[in-house]
């Protein structure tokens, strides 16, 4: 009779590493990339364009 067993993967382990090295990596971009912007998008907030507020109008009545 033969014993059987499954092993764990090595490159199998290695990729998954390397993908929540990734995510992780990623979320500091998105971060930083937000932090860049954030006066921008406060300015929007508090003061939209002309073209800002047609744009909108203009999504609103297509749906």
């Amino acid at each position: 009779m033969m014993e059987t067993f499954t092993s764990i993967d090595n490159l199998n382990y290695q990729q998954q590493k390397q993908e929540a090295n990734s995510a992780t990596e990623a979320e500091g971009i998105d971060t930083a990339f937000y932090d860049h912007i954030k006066t921008q998008l406060d300015a929007l907030k508090r003061e939209p364009s002309d073209e800002s507020i047609s744009r909108i109008l203009a999504y609103s009545k297509a749906k």
